[in-house]
């Protein structure tokens, strides 16, 4: 339980880390590659350098499902009876969420121990050549620390940008590498041109260690086809879930087809660490390390023969991963309806539904439509009728908001058109800007600017010109699009749609941003 002393001492680790926070430009170097550069010198302060290889890692890159494929690794893993560390970003509201043992945020004592241990030393060693370490390399050594002295078995890192010169790029012998589906993102770093992006992505790729992709674009694929080549990885495009279903279908605790590309990557990727944790136990003295090695050899060839252990089908269906096509039902009762009090009254499907997913590229974004479109569509989602007895009429309510580093119509152009081709309208469209963002810790401050939000309305209003609008919303009509000021007022604004108007059941998609789904997650946590 957090006391008084404690919030204090994570609200001043907060406050140091917030310096650290430099922004997406560039590195604390002249280039993206000196700020590489110094991540040795981090390691050498920190004495992580010869300790790193003590790490048994997955490394995972890519455009699309990076964190999502982590996440099922580190649940097959941990099915396994392995102790696991996962490494990812960005985290939906508390930072701790990036450094996770066993499936779980690193508890604040631990946090906070390592924290100051690394901050502390490498603040005390900082000179004018190589000063202290960037937001992001820093939690990146944090959590490359708390690994090591919690004494995981694996330790899966998802890559923060790019992979060639990521921070997590200073692991030097993984046991398994992935590369997720590629495709634009980060364009002012990476390249404008897939095989461009895919060199870089590829530069995660090692001498000897087992590298694994799904189907690519053929320019993106012969990128890391050669790149396999040049270091001596040897790679191999994953099979499809299909081959190891054998006629009945797997259950994934994620939601949405394309979760399916990143089910079968994990797979190969969680079996081929267990091939080689198998023979390094096979060099070990432990008592009870022959036994764990045939168990981790049993399960790898039967992923080898297309067929799945019984704890891969477990850690594929418990894998949770919040933020990504995520569905958060708001009780009745807590919008005004009290049709749910009556004694020995049935129990009514939610009138408010969040479908939060922190979709913000292109690709993703289409992806993320799919989902909702299947989500919205599946038969009795919602009740026949309200309190009164009447029909329930469904409006469907888009929340949104972007980085400005984005460009909303290229955004929302994918959105609006599969939900045209799937005959899924969206009633009303609420732009707002998130509390946090990647600049800070913590909520914005100064003077409010919706300028950015009536950018992306403008964006939304060009996309939607031929969309079928439906009746207006709310109790005394709205407009089809609407600039909130904030995510609270717009949040209030849906429960009195809901309560004023007791036939209608409102699904609201947010998406755009990974940083606004965790804001709006933050306001829903007592439905979590």
């Amino acid at each position: 339980m957090a006391t008084p002393d404690s919030d204090q001492e994570f609200q001043d680790a907060m406050n140091a880390l917030g310096t650290l926070i430099s922004g997406k430009a560039r590195g604390d170097g002249k280039t993206w590659k000196d700020a590489f550069d110094y991540m040795q010198v981090y390691l050498e302060r920190l004495d992580l350098d010869k300790r790193l290889s003590d790490l048994n890692v997955v490394h995972v890159a890519g455009t699309k499902g990076k964190g999502s494929t982590c996440a099922m690794v580190d649940s097959i893993l941990r099915s396994c009876g392995y102790k696991t560390g996962l490494f990812t970003s960005p985290h939906l509201w508390d930072v701790r969420e990036r450094i996770q043992l066993n499936g779980q945020p690193v508890s604040r004592e631990v946090f906070l121990r390592e924290f100051w241990k690394c901050y502390k030393r490498l603040e005390d060693q900082a000179d004018e050549m190589v000063g202290k370490a960037a937001y992001f390399r820093f939690l990146t050594l944090l959590g490359l620390q708390t690994f090591l002295a919690e004494e995981v078995d694996v330790a899966i890192l998802e890559v923060g940008l790019g992979g060639r010169l990521d921070a997590t790029n200073v692991i030097r012998a993984p046991f398994a590498c992935g590369i997720t589906p590629l495709g634009y993102d980060h364009m002012a770093v990476l390249g404008h041109t897939l095989p461009e992006i895919a060199g870089e992505k590829a530069g995660i790729l090692k001498p000897g260690c087992p590298a694994f992709t799904v189907p690519q674009p053929a320019d993106a694929m012969a990128v890391i086809e050669a790149k396999a080549k040049s270091v001596g990885a040897p790679l191999t495009v994953v099979p499809s879930l299909e081959e190891y279903e054998g006629g009945a279908v797997l259950e994934l605790g994620l939601a949405g087809q394309h979760q399916r590309s990143n089910a079968a990557l994990a797979i190969s990727l969680a079996a081929a660490w267990e091939a080689q944790r198998a023979r390094q136990l096979g060099t070990s003295g432990a008592a009870d390390a022959a036994a764990q090695a045939e168990a981790a050899e049993r399960r790898a060839a039967l992923v080898a023969g297309r067929q799945l252990p019984a704890e891969y089908r477990e850690g594929l269906r418990a894998c949770h991963w919040p933020g990504r096509a995520q569905l958060v039902e708001v009780p009745n009762e807590d919008v005004g309806d009290l049709s749910n009090g009556a004694v020995g009254a049935a129990k009514s499907p939610s009138r408010l539904s969040f479908y939060l997913d922190g979709a913000h590229t292109e690709e993703s974004m289409a992806t993320c439509a799919t989902w909702f479109a299947d989500a919205v569509g599946t038969p009795g989602q919602g009740p026949a009728a309200g309190s009164n007895g009447a029909a329930v009429e469904t409006q469907r309510v888009l929340l949104f908001n972007c980085l400005q580093e984005r460009e909303p119509q290229r955004l929302l152009r994918p959105l609006t058109e599969v939900l045209r081709e799937r005959g899924v309208p969206m009633h009303q469209a609420l732009f707002v800007p998130a509390d946090s963002s990647y600049s800070s810790l913590g909520p914005r401050s100064g003077a409010l600017d919706l300028s950015w939000q009536q950018s992306i309305q403008r964006a939304w209003e060009e996309a939607v010109r031929h969309f079928p609008s439906l009746a207006a919303f709310g109790a005394h009509g709205a407009q089809r699009s609407v600039v909130a000021p904030s995510i609270s007022s717009a949040l209030d604004w849906l429960r009195t749609c809901v309560r004023e108007r007791p036939n209608v059941r409102v699904q609201v998609l947010v998406t755009g941003s990974l940083y606004l789904v965790g804001d709006v997650l933050k306001h829903l946590s007592k439905y979590l």
